[in-house]
Formats: C-alpha cells, sequence, structure tokens
C-alpha cells in the first residue's frame, strides 16, 4: 500500500493497522464498513463525547463513501478482487482510513448535476478531510485510496 499524494506525501502506513477489514466487492458490506470504523474510533480512543464522537461521525461518513467508491468502482469493471479498508492513528493524532480495490481508474473529484442522486462521495471527503490521496498499486489495475482527519482540538489524541 502506498499511500502517497503528488504534494506533501504523509508517512508510509505503519503495520500492523489499528484495524482492518478485507471483504468482497458488494455493497451490503459497506455497512460493515461503517460499523467498523464507529466501533474502532469509540474503542480504540475511549471517545467519551464531543469531539471524539464528532470524528466518529465524519470518519464513518467518509468511510461509507470510500468504500462505496471501491465497490462500484468493482461492479463496473467486472472486477472479483476482495477490497481492503484499513485504518490508523497517526503518531501525531489523526486518523487515517485507507481503501484498496483492485479495479482499474482513478478517484476524482466530480461535479454532479443539481438532481443527481449519485456522484457526491469525492465531494464530500474532499471537503471534510484534511487531507486525502490515492496512489497506484502497481503496473496492473488497482489503487489504495486513502483520507485523513484530524481530531478537534482538546481531544485526547
Amino acid at each position: 500500500m502506498c499511500p502517497t499524494e503528488p504534494a506533501n506525501p504523509p508517512p508510509l502506513l505503519s503495520a500492523p493497522a489499528d484495524f482492518a477489514l478485507t471483504f468482497p466487492p458488494d455493497p451490503a458490506w459497506v455497512k460493515a464498513c461503517r460499523e467498523l470504523v464507529r466501533t474502532s474510533v469509540h474503542t480504540v480512543r475511549r471517545a467519551a463525547a464531543g469531539t471524539l464522537r464528532e470524528l466518529a461521525d465524519t470518519a464513518v461518513l467518509l468511510t461509507s463513501e470510500a468504500a462505496t467508491n471501491a465497490v462500484n468502482a468493482s461492479a463496473l469493471t467486472a472486477c472479483p478482487r476482495p477490497i481492503t479498508l484499513y485504518g490508523e492513528w497517526l503518531v501525531d493524532g489523526p486518523l487515517r482510513i485507507h481503501v484498496q480495490d483492485g479495479a482499474p481508474g482513478v478517484p476524482y473529484v466530480d461535479t454532479p448535476a443539481d438532481e443527481a442522486e449519485h456522484g457526491r462521495g469525492m465531494q464530500l471527503i474532499a471537503i471534510l478531510a484534511s487531507r486525502y490521496g490515492f496512489c497506484l498499486d502497481g503496473p496492473g489495475p488497482g489503487k489504495s485510496f486513502w483520507f485523513q482527519l484530524e481530531p478537534a482540538k482538546g481531544a485526547p489524541a
């Protein structure tokens, strides 16, 4: 996995991830991704109230969007490879979520029509994440997409 972006790349994913889930490219598994992230934020960080609850809500929303994008990309290209969700707390406090899939193509921020029911996931990530990016997994298809969230000031790191 290579969580880099064109400018100012973040540190590489430390092993092992604080939490991970590998699942088939099936929309029913997106709910499991949301539950894993919510439980992990509250368990790993002992989120009692307030700022970490808000972080958990944002992490769950963006995880849902990123996992859905991976499932949809796999479906559109008939890619049967499993998708993997990784989460890690960085030393300086941010939460980074990675979603790795085997589908070709790269994620991008789209501008859907006002009445469109889909196409806003990357917009949400671009607005709510402190950082995000992707990299290709080698010469073949597949990519690793990541986003990072910063705990609010005063929240336990």
